[in-house]
This record gives structure tokens, sequence and C-alpha cells, in this order.
């Protein structure tokens, strides 16, 4: 039964009410007074069901067209994110064709020259990417497929990957049996990518990032910490903003931070910072995890 259905039938109803206490009023003898004030009071009952259901027209309208909207803005994201990847790739392909010296050989300096080329052809890829997947999450186009992934080994494979083309020391810290939960792999395995990433590129010392796995009775944190210069408390406010980070002006735009965000809350997990100025950052979220059946 649609709405305009229902809303006709609750006055049908209405009406009877009425009817029938009117039949009750004259059958006891009541005055024409108290008939006209329950008729009054049925008018009114009535005008207010039609305000609200105009209302709620008005109000589902509005929404509609704001969905409409949403989905539209995804769909060019999708087109502008798809016109950049195309020639990104072109000039990214034939890049690596120059590196590895299949057009001839090259100079020390025209090596710097191709490495930077190659270098911010994949972060404009990548930025490309999280635009897109930002423009899916605001219109509410992402769903999670979910499975039961062995976080460890998860991570593990994260992490090797990631060790083999960052600078910075990588190091996982998950002892004790496996830890299951009904995850989204490649959601989580975006994030873990992202904080990683921000972490091995803050201003650190030590160029050490530790990656710790801490599963709970229903739950499990886990932990992305490195030795930078931490952030200031404005750098931390704004720290999940869209198009903001945690480091200085210019140095990121934050879409990781913020992609990842929305990724834990849909797995109904949370995620936040602990920080201080010249100690260093260790970002945490928590996953829901799967109940271990003892045998």
């Amino acid at each position: 039964m649609n709405d305009g259905a229902r809303f006709f039938r609750i006055v049908l109803i209405a009406c009877g009410f009425v009817a029938a206490v009117s039949i009750i009023l004259v059958g006891v003898g009541l005055s024409l007074i108290a008939y006209l004030a329950c008729l009054a009071a049925f008018i009114l009952a009535v005008s207010a069901l039609v305000i609200l259901r105009r209302a709620y027209a008005t109000d589902h309208a509005r929404l509609m067209r704001l969905n409409e909207l949403d989905t539209r803005r995804a769909d060019q994201a999708a087109v502008l994110s798809h016109e950049i990847r195309t020639p990104l790739a072109v000039i990214q392909g034939a890049a690596e064709l120059l590196a590895e010296r299949a057009a001839g050989p090259l100079t020390d300096k025209q090596s710097i020259f191709i490495d930077r080329i190659v270098d911010n052809a994949v972060r404009m890829h990548t930025f490309s990417e999280q635009l897109l997947t930002r423009a899916r999450l605001e219109a509410g186009l992402f769903s999670i497929d979910r499975s039961l992934v062995d976080i460890r080994i998860l991570f593990r494979n994260v992490i090797e990957e990631l060790s083999q083309i960052s600078s910075a020391t990588i190091v996982l810290d998950a002892p004790g049996a496996p830890v299951s939960a009904l995850i989204d792999a490649q959601m989580i395995r975006q994030v873990l990518t992202n904080l990683v990433n921000n972490a091995a590129s803050s201003e650190s010392a030590s160029g050490r990032v530790e990656v710790r796995i801490v599963p709970g009775e229903d739950e499990v944190m886990i932990s992305v910490s490195d030795g930078g210069t931490g952030m200031t408390d404005a750098q931390r406010e704004r720290l999940f903003r869209r198009f903001s980070s945690g480091r200085p002006l210019g140095n990121g735009t934050g879409i990781g931070l913020f992609i990842s965000q929305q990724f834990i809350e849909l797995h109904n997990g949370r995620i936040y910072v602990d920080t201080i100025t010249g100690k260093g950052t260790t970002m945490m979220f928590t996953l829901p995890l799967v109940e271990q059946k003892t045998k």
C-alpha cells in the first residue's frame, strides 16, 4: 500500500468514527452543540493530516532531488576520473619504458627527471581514484562485500607490498592466534595503505612505521604509529575533514583519511588519533570480531 492510499484510508476510518459517535450522541439525547464540537474536532484532525501529508510530500520530493544530485555528481566524478586516468596511464607507461632504457641509454640527470614523471603520474592516478571513491561514498553508492578474513594475513601481505616501494621501515606486531573478522578485504586494505603511507611520509627521524594488532573480546584494535613530529591541536581538529590533512599546508589532500574514516564506519568501527607535538602520531581504528567457537 502506497502513502496516498494509506492516508485516505485513515481519513475514511476517521469519518466512520465520527459517524458512529454522532449516532451514539443522538441516541443518548445529547445536545446539538456536543455533536458540532465532535464534528469540529474531526475537521481539525483531517486538516492536520492534510498538512502533514503535504509536508511529507515536499520533504520526499526534496530528498529525491538531493539523491539525484548526489548520483549525478558521482557520475560526473566517474567521467572525470576516467578522463584523467587515460592520459595518465599513457604518460606513466611511456615514462616507465624510458626508465627501463627501452628507447636507449639515459644520463643521470635524465633518469632523475623520468623518475619524477613516474612518481607524479602515480600520485595523480591515486588522487583521481580517491576523488571517485569520495563521490561514490557521498552518493551512498558503496556496498560492503563482507567475507571472513584473517586480519593478520591480510595485513602481512599489505605490509610486504608497501615495504617494497617505501623508504620507511614498516613493522607488523601481531603475535598470537589468527584474528578473524567479517570485513570487506579491499576496503580495509585501502585503509591500512592510506594510514601507513601517511605515517611513512611524515617528518620522521627514525623512518620507522609500526602496525600493531590487538584483539579484544568483541573487537580488534589496529594502530599505525610513526616517530614523526606529531600534530598541533589545529591539525588534529581538521584531520578527518575533506581536503584537509594532519600535515602542514600543501602536504597532502586529506582525502585518504576521509575515505578511511568512511570505510571504517561502514564496518561499524571507530577511528581516532593519538598525537603529541614532537613525539609522533598513532592512528587507531577498530573492527568487530567474529566470535570464535571453542571445540
